[in-house]
């Protein structure tokens, strides 16, 4: 345990941490939150700041500050957070391997302890990064626009059923956020680039969003049922950004395996590769 907050203590105060709470809420402002179905255009956070007057973001449920808290998880947002957050962790630990310096890490402890105190630490601080980012803009987003109470009628009422209490959508980020570092993590124990490392995890993400993508669509057109419908929610990864919207029972036992299974496949992976000199 020591270890471990030694080594999310040294991550956080790095320059790359802060780097990646800076790109996650500059990000964040350009995820679309809505879509004119009249005219066809999308509008982004930004665009609707710039394109609507305050009286008429009152009338849309969409640019509700909590509703704009929630929406902006989506679009293609989700696609960065595996590159945002291995940003924390992947250049400090390829850095190492290429000074060999691990071996003197390990010599003071042991190597059980530098790969628990490094994956736990280095998912925990991408998981941190990417939330914290998310909740620096949240903050300014509830500045800038109109909360519930100010909405008009029948936009208070749609903005109320379709978002969620703010720390759930928090802690919603942080979870998807720490199981979207995990894949980076694992790289780093067979790869020694640092860009490889990096932006695998971002085409994996990219294939399986548009994978899902894909059967959801055949689903709804194909009418397959409520049931498949439910399943797939519950396999993708972007479920994790609503568990409580989920089966959530049954997500916290399997991405609870998937967890135990990386450290294992991390452990047994750096254990191979004898003094960790490289």
């Amino acid at each position: 345990m020591r270890e471990t907050a030694i080594s999310f203590r040294k991550t956080v105060t790095s320059w790359n941490f802060w780097l990646c709470v800076g790109a996650t809420a500059a990000l964040l402002f350009f995820s679309v939150i809505y879509d004119d179905t009249l005219t066809g255009n999308r509008y982004s956070v930004i665009n609707a700041l710039f394109s609507f007057s305050a009286d008429e973001l009152k009338g849309h449920f969409e640019f509700c500050n909590i509703y704009v808290c929630y929406g902006a998880r989506g679009s293609w947002f989700s696609l960065f957070v595996p590159i945002i957050a291995a940003f924390c962790f992947v250049p400090e630990m390829c850095a190492e391997r290429e000074e060999n310096a691990l071996r003197f890490q390990v010599v003071r402890s042991s190597k059980t302890k530098w790969q628990l105190s490094r994956f736990f630490s280095g998912i925990i601080s991408g998981g941190t990064a990417v939330t914290l980012g998310y909740v620096i803009f949240s903050g300014i987003v509830m500045l800038l626009f109109p909360s519930v109470s100010e909405m008009e009628p029948f936009a208070a009422e749609t903005a109320k059923m379709m978002s969620g209490e703010f720390y759930i959508l928090v802690l919603d980020m942080w979870v998807f956020a720490i199981f979207q570092s995990i894949p980076s993590m694992l790289l780093t124990s067979v790869l020694q680039s640092k860009y490889l490392i990096i932006c695998i995890p971002f085409f994996l993400k990219y294939a399986l969003s548009q994978l899902f993508s894909k059967l959801t669509m055949d689903t709804w057109n194909n009418d397959y049922g409520e049931g498949f419908i439910e399943m797939l929610k519950f396999l993708n990864p972007d479920g994790l950004m609503d568990i409580s919207m989920t089966k959530y029972y049954e997500t916290f036992i399997m991405y609870g395996i998937l967890l135990a299974v990386s450290l294992a496949a991390f452990m047994i992976i750096e254990r191979k590769r004898g003094d960790f000199g490289g």
